[in-house]
């Protein structure tokens, strides 16, 4: 007896998932080693990217920590990929997909004055403090329990620029930006004790073809 199976319409859609999933992460990775060659000259071969227990990207270098903090993103058709010297780094972009349920996410992971905002402002607020959030978490290595603990953060934050800030006693550094495309990204920096604000400069977002 001779049978035959197809993969069922459930099956296939996961596996395009994980297949789209893994050409993102490759695109991100392949920017990070695009950055590091082009700001720090470091060559591919010189480094390896590892993860810590909480899935921090890690940037180590044959004779151990490399001192640059990196982080990456990938939403859609773009990736981002962030490095510092400065401190901690975390980046985050998303395509503002208008069909998202905002209003439920946001009742669950935003404090009180950032639902207000996004009920106010939409799509275009809900990403704005989403990506600066996810950017903050990452930065931070705590994660989702930090992006959805239900504090306010970013309700009047900026839609576009870059400033400093203090959460909890701590210093902050932070990006945002809109990317052609429908994109919104966010850069969050835990600065070193000796980091100048003179470095908010060195945030600027560069976008590449």
């Amino acid at each position: 007896m001779e049978g035959a199976s197809g993969i069922g319409s459930e099956n296939r859609s996961n596996f395009d998932r994980r297949l789209r999933h893994r050409k993102q992460r490759d695109a991100a990775k392949s920017l990070l080693r695009d950055l590091l060659e082009r700001e720090v000259g470091c060559r591919a071969s010189a480094w390896q990217l590892t993860e810590n227990a909480d899935g921090k990207p890690i940037l180590v270098t044959s004779k151990g920590p490399s001192g640059i903090d990196v982080s990456m993103s990938h939403s859609g058709w773009l990736a981002a990929a962030a490095i510092t010297d400065l401190g901690a780094i975390g980046v985050d972009i998303e395509f503002r997909d208008p069909a998202r349920p905002i209003s439920e996410i946001a009742a669950y992971a935003f404090g009180p004055q950032e639902k207000q905002a996004v009920q106010c402002g939409g799509v275009a607020d809900f990403y704005r403090i989403w990506t600066l959030r996810e950017a903050l978490a990452k930065a931070h290595g705590i994660g989702f329990p930090m992006l959805a603990d239900g504090r306010d953060y970013f309700a009047a934050a900026p839609a576009t620029g870059i400033w400093q800030s203090h959460i909890d006693g701590r210093r902050w550094f932070f990006a945002a930006d809109e990317l052609r495309g429908d994109y919104a990204i966010g850069v969050a920096i835990a600065p070193k004790e000796s980091a100048s604000a003179n470095c908010l400069a060195d945030l600027a977002i560069r976008k590449f073809d």
